[in-house]
This record gives C-alpha cells, structure tokens and sequence, in this order.
C-alpha cells in the first residue's frame, strides 16, 4: 500500500510539474505573440507613414505644378489685358470724349 501512495505522489508530482511547465511555455507564448504583434503594429506604422510622406511628397509637387500653371496662365491674361489697354487707351479716350462732346452737344 505504501508503494502505491508513494507511486501516487510520484505520479502527482510529474503532473503538476508538466503542469507547470505548459503554463510556463503558454505565458511564454503569449508573451512572444504579444511582442511580435507590437513590433508588426510598430512595423506597419512605421510603413503607412512612410507611404503617406511619399503621396504627400508627390500631392505636394503636383499641386506645386498647378499652381505655377496657373499663375504663369494669370500673368500671361493680365499681360495680354495690360498690352490692349496700352494700345487702345488713345483711341478710346478720344472716342469717350468725343460721346461725350456728342451728348452736351445735343
């Protein structure tokens, strides 16, 4: 009988320590799982923000473009205004003056 109380004990023994030993691996394992899943979040991040600078980078150039476009297109209209107001402003202001002489004159 004592031997199978001892061989009981002994058997307890090596349960609890396999036991102990899986639930040391599992907290090992969710330890290592929640490590790799902060170093990916910290990876994935670390490339989104990269992306985003790139697209930003080449928004910003675009839009860069656009504008100097659309200045140079402004400047051109203005130029343009400013030569026909140039050239016509003798004419137009004898043809002003002479309505005007035609109206007080009526």
């Amino acid at each position: 009988m004592d031997n199978s109380i001892a061989a009981i004990l002994e058997m307890d023994k090596k349960a609890r320590a396999v036991s102990d030993e899986a639930a040391q691996k599992a907290e090992k394992l969710l330890a290592d799982a929640a490590a790799k899943k902060e170093r990916l979040a910290s990876e994935h991040a670390e490339k989104l923000t990269a992306e985003s600078e790139k697209k930003l980078a080449v928004l910003k150039e675009n839009s860069d473009k656009e504008i100097a476009a659309a200045e140079s297109a402004a400047d051109e209209k203005c130029r343009a205004l400013d030569e026909k107001m140039s050239a016509g402003r003798a004419a137009w202001k004898k043809e002003i003056l002479d309505n005007i002489l035609n109206i007080e004159a009526l």
